[in-house]
């Protein structure tokens, strides 16, 4: 429901929730989230982190996002409602991640996200549907 094929060959901006150099664990209420341009695997550009308001409204996190020209959402969890909206945007959601942020986009970057350390606790057994899916690295937005 919220993956789309990514061209990882293609220049994107990449959104990952953080909270303490660490994944936010809830995207609905993260207050910051750290830009990276990847271009063929790889960081181009200067990092960037902005502050997001974590007491914004769904609708409004999701306009910041498209403002910011994100095409890839890496975080923990995020609501039904908010993913719905993100990916209508036509950003990519890619949910329930956890762990260090550094870890976890080098394990984006070489195509490694879907390794079960990096979901969050719990997404194992009757949640699977709602965890980071095997291949999550062939996703793109449209």
């Amino acid at each position: 429901m919220l993956y789309t094929p990514v061209n990882m060959g293609d220049s994107m901006q990449v959104a990952i929730a953080v909270w303490n150099d660490r994944i936010s664990p809830v995207f609905d209420t993260s207050n910051r989230l750290l830009l990276v341009d990847v271009e063929q695997g790889a960081e181009r550009g200067p990092r960037i982190v902005v502050e997001i308001g974590g007491d914004s409204f769904l609708t409004q996190r999701a306009r910041r996002l498209t403002e910011l020209e994100v095409n890839v959402l890496i975080c923990g969890a995020i609501s039904r409602p908010l993913a719905e909206i993100v990916s209508a945007s036509g950003v990519v959601v890619i949910p329930w991640v956890s762990g260090p942020v550094e870890g976890v986009l080098r394990a984006y970057l070489t195509k490694r996200l879907s390794d079960s350390r990096w979901r969050m606790p719990g997404c194992r057994g009757r949640w699977r549907q709602h965890c980071v899916p095997d291949g999550l690295h062939d996703h793109r937005q449209r």
